[in-house]
């Protein structure tokens, strides 16, 4: 991969899934771009308030047809692998 990919995709934030990966399939989650704006707020805080880690129903529908800036997996660098090879 080359690193002008990478570049494009920092700040990469790691968060513990809030359902350990009951709608995810993966207890940690990799989200690109962390700071870019997803409505009013940083996409990582977004996400840690709603959307994956919201309501069940929530969670399961954001899952249903996730982003592509997020991915699961079943251990942090897992999870970042996850995202690069989705984004790269």
């Amino acid at each position: 991969m080359s690193s002008s990919i990478l570049l494009n995709l920092v700040p990469v934030a790691v968060i513990q899934d809030r359902y350990q990966g009951t709608y995810s399939d993966g207890e940690w989650l990799a989200i690109a771009n962390a700071d870019e704006r997803q409505g009013e707020m940083a996409r990582a805080s977004w996400a840690l308030t709603f959307g994956p880690h919201g309501g069940d129903l929530e969670a399961r529908e954001f899952w249903g047809s996730p982003s592509d800036w997020i991915a699961p997996g079943s251990t942090a660098d897992d999870a970042i692998s996850k995202l690069l090879a989705k984004l790269g």
